[in-house]
């Protein structure tokens, strides 16, 4: 049986935004000693960009802060944030996808890893970019965006501002063909990304982006059960018009789950920002 979420306001149409843009891939450096948000504002406004999606495989931060899903305290929400974690000592980051967009005028960053605390702990979950610092130069692959952009939109259905593609003036020339998704809740995340490349005219693709799940099954018959989760792509591709997606994902219960997804049947939580770059 799929899974299923209730959330507190009135299904919209459609369940799968999507906007065409033009991806060029960027290694950007970032500065220590500024919060996330602070380096990658100044870093992509240098380059001219202001729409991305970005991967970082590796760096440090002092200090981190970070908060996982957890139950909402009210039927205003399906699922709400965890207290906010600050561990002690500088944590070292294997993976952190972020989006990077608008809210207003502003830059805003929407934000999920996998780190390690100072003593030790792995942890995972939404990384608060305004209070979390990097500790060192970081490195990481930018997809930045043309033709379109995330823009923080209310959404009644869930009660979350979210980040929405909306268009943004014209596409540079250079890039790789490519469309910005925002996929709403119930929506099985495979066939939203298989549609959209169809819609497009996009059969071979490589697949970027952060979300939640309602659960999860892996191909390998392993389960997360948390209705609420926070997920970060570590590979995706679109073969021959057939989603693979590999992620990494934390739950209620603070478990980490890591691997490729089976294809049918993993729904959308609150949101999936997704960006698919033609091959």
């Amino acid at each position: 049986m799929q899974r299923h979420i209730s959330h507190p306001g009135p299904q919209s149409q459609p369940r799968v935004i999507s906007q065409p843009c033009s991806a060029r891939r960027l290694s950007i450096r970032f500065q220590p000693g500024k919060s996330v948000l602070e380096a990658v504002a100044e870093a992509l406004g240098a380059a001219g960009v202001d729409s991305a999606v970005i991967e970082f495989d590796a760096g440090k931060l002092r200090p981190l802060v970070y908060v996982i899903p957890a139950p909402s305290a009210d039927e205003a929400f399906a699922a709400w944030y965890s207290d906010i974690r600050r561990p002690d000592g500088t944590a070292r980051f294997e993976r952190v996808v972020m989006s990077y967009g608008r809210r207003g005028e502003a830059p805003f960053i929407h934000c999920h890893g996998i780190w390690r605390h100072a003593d030790g702990f792995r942890g995972a979950g939404h990384l608060i970019p305004h209070e979390t610092v990097f500790a060192e130069e970081v490195e990481a692959t930018v997809y930045a965006l043309s033709g379109a952009i995330l823009d923080q939109q209310p959404d009644p259905e869930t009660n979350f501002p979210l980040l929405t593609p909306v268009p943004n003036g014209v596409a540079r020339e250079g890039g790789h063909r490519a469309v910005l998704v925002r996929a709403k809740p119930n929506t099985d995340i495979h066939a939203a990304l298989e549609e959209v490349a169809s819609r497009h005219g996009i059969r071979n693709a490589s697949i970027h982006g952060i979300g939640s799940l309602v659960g999860c099954d892996f191909v390998d018959g392993r389960q997360m059960v948390s209705y609420a989760s926070e997920l970060f792509i570590r590979e995706g591709r679109i073969d021959s018009g057939e989603a693979t997606i590999d992620i990494g994902v934390v739950g209620i219960d603070a478990e980490i789950f890591e691997g490729e997804i089976l294809r049918g049947g993993n729904v959308i939580c609150i949101a999936c920002e997704l960006l698919i770059v033609e091959a």
